[in-house]
């Protein structure tokens, strides 16, 4: 296909390039607008596309999305113009090196748009005398740049020599101060705020006093107590301690903390050095501007040595024999090796190094010689598990199984535990999201539970127990012969009927199930009376649980589920967490926990025998078996 190319009978078409370099300059497109279209209407261009780079520097191709998508509608086959027009050679950018600027414009030659200058003397000649010309600019362009980059950069410093604050915000627990040339106050700067006048300067100052306890707490830990900048954060989240607008205090933010002098009063500039967007460079502590500003928040002696643990712990030149002791310090240390400890121990890398280094946390384990026990249904064990490879598990689960489900991802090889997607995910919802698979609402889930209750024979089981439609029935006319009244909480309390909610689910609602037993059925004003009078007379049974010692939001009865349980092991002959979350008739792992105190407590009542160290169940033939009696200790599984 031709490319398309001036009109010989009507103006050139043209895009025209607009930038400036920050968004105060309120004024600098316009007038590079007006100037191109003055150029235009005097030497035949029709400006058809206009491309503008509002705030942008031209050091660099960074950030300028504007001229990028130029350039590549200047090389597209159907482009819609056939010249560009630029103010001047700055506008087009001021690249260090001059050759990138020259690079640009002969793609766009080549491609056969021409690039135009309109405030330059030569315009759109390329005569050789042009070139040279046109080189020169370039050079002044980016030797303009670097001496104001110069200039900036001794305004500044000498700007905190005189102990004004240069930079943005301020680290957790402090503020900044607005003040006047003489140093009077004005007013404290909220995150955000800036000054309004140029000969404004602004001074830090401490926050307030429960930020300041807070600052002087993470030293007392990691200098005293000696704990890890993790467990400081953990410990914080679990007491509540927040940082930035209520968010907890992360990891990064107390370690800023603990290497940033501003908690001895000290203020510290020029410790870093970045010009014209390269790289960023640590300069010798001589050339750095320190004065002090306010008194210290914490001693200097704690902090100099928060410093030295700060070094020790900051060990970037790790190898394999490095990492293989330090991870045989820490398996002698805690007997075991996992994700979570690697991370958590001091003086180890952190996983994704180990991973880095030995392709694999299993890798790393053969060759320290550890070999990990058979890994636990609910847990990691020390695998590791990008976001990636957790996104893929959980679409190959729901391709498989139409739906994702807690238990569903425990039984999966394919991922990690609920509690560890949760961990890194923040919810399994968010992981769903992510993977870009459909995220159900609650009522789905549980009207999805029903059903596939119902279809796999399970609909008529309460808690293990079997209860048909007339067993419900019947139940429910004998508790009124015995009470001689029905209410939702006398169901949920007594002991012979299932709940409410079950009557409801089974039949639509208590009242319709009333309605097939043949009960009379109240209206809500005789329900009422009736339940004021038995409030009058001391036999009103109001909400609440089954048992003492049962938590109020649960309703399961202890005896059906002992029962579920004997069953489950007499039906598997070993009995564990994994297989009571699989079993449809009986409730969650995690429930029966709560129940009971314990899982041991659970087996306990429940008659089963221990059969090694670990598991629990019915003895086989020839196996050796302890049945745990009152004189066993019960402990949390």
């Amino acid at each position: 296909m031709a490319r398309n190319g001036p009109s010989v009978d009507g103006p050139v078409r043209a895009a025209q390039y607009l930038r400036m370099s920050s968004d105060n300059q309120r004024y600098s497109t316009e007038n590079q607008q007006n100037a191109i279209a003055e150029y235009a209407q005097a030497r035949g261009y029709d400006v058809v596309a206009s491309y503008i780079d509002a705030g942008k520097s031209g050091l660099s191709l960074k950030g300028r999305d504007a001229l990028k998508q130029l350039l590549s509608d200047a090389l597209a086959v159907n482009r819609p113009f056939d010249a560009i027009l630029v103010l001047d050679v700055s506008r087009w950018g001021r690249f260090q090196n001059p050759d990138q600027a020259a690079h640009y414009e002969f793609l766009c030659r080549q491609a056969g748009v021409r690039v135009v200058y309109c405030g330059e003397p030569f315009g759109e000649d390329v005569a050789p005398i042009t070139t040279i010309i046109k080189h020169l600019k370039r050079v002044m362009a980016g030797e303009y740049s670097r001496e104001l980059s110069a200039k900036l950069s001794r305004a500044k410093r000498q700007q905190a020599q005189l102990g004004f604050r240069q930079g943005g915000a301020l680290i957790y627990g402090f503020r900044r101060l607005l003040v006047d040339p003489t140093r009077t106050p004005r007013l404290v700067l909220k995150p955000g705020e800036r000054k309004a006048v140029s000969s404004d300067k602004v001074v830090p100052i401490p926050g307030p006093p429960e930020e300041l306890a807070v600052i002087r707490r993470i030293f007392r830990l990691y200098v005293r107590d000696r704990l890890s900048i993790a467990a400081i954060s953990r410990r914080f989240a679990r007491s509540g301690v927040t940082g930035y607008e209520g968010r907890p205090l992360e990891a990064h933010t107390i370690r800023h903390l603990l290497s940033n002098e501003l908690c001895i009063g000290r203020v510290t500039y020029n410790m870093t050095t970045r010009k014209l967007q390269g790289p960023t460079l640590k300069n010798p502590a001589p050339s750095w501007s320190r004065y002090s500003a306010f008194d210290p928040i914490v001693p200097p002696t704690q902090f100099r040595k928060a410093q030295e643990l700060l070094a020790q712990a900051a060990n970037p030149h790790w190898d394999k024999e490095k990492i293989a002791e330090s991870l045989r310090r820490l398996l002698a240390q805690e007997g075991r090796l996992s994700q979570v400890l690697i991370n958590a121990a001091e003086g180890t890398p952190c996983s994704e190094t180990v991973v880095s280094w030995f392709g694999s946390l299993q890798a790393a384990y053969a060759a320290i010689g550890y070999n990990p026990s058979e890994q636990h249904p609910f847990g990691i064990n020390g695998k590791y598990w990008s976001e990636k490879a957790v996104l893929a598990g959980l679409q190959k689960l729901y391709h498989a199984r139409g739906r994702i489900s807690n238990r569903l991802i425990s039984a999966s090889p394919d991922l990690p535990s609920p509690t560890h997607i949760r961990r890194h995910f923040g919810s399994i919802t968010e992981a769903l999201r992510q993977a870009g698979l459909p995220v159900p609402s609650h009522s789905e889930i549980l009207r999805d539970a029903w059903r596939r209750r119902r279809a796999a024979g399970h609909g008529e089981y309460y808690l293990g127990v079997r209860w048909t439609d007339a067993d419900l029935l019947r139940a429910l006319k004998q508790l009124h012969k015995q009470y001689g009244y029905i209410s939702n909480p006398l169901l949920d309390r007594n002991q012979d009927t299932p709940t409410a909610y079950y009557y409801a689910k089974r039949f639509g609602s208590v009242t319709i199930a009333r309605l097939l037993a043949r009960i009379p059925v109240q209206t809500n004003s005789q329900a009422c009376a009736a339940a004021w009078q038995r409030r009058r007379e001391g036999t009103l049974i109001s909400r609440g649980p089954r048992h003492p010692w049962q938590h109020p939001g649960q309703r399961y009865r202890s005896d059906d589920i002992l029962i579920g349980l004997r069953r489950l092991a007499e039906r598997e002959g070993v009995i564990s967490m994994h297989r009571i979350d699989d079993d449809a008739s009986l409730p969650s792992a995690a429930t029966v926990i709560s129940h009971f105190g314990s899982m041991t407590a659970a087996y306990r009542l429940a008659g089963l025998a221990k059969l090694d160290g670990r598991r629990f169940g019915i003895p086989r033939a020839g196996a050796e078996a302890r049945v745990l009696g009152a004189e066993d200790p019960v402990s949390a599984a």
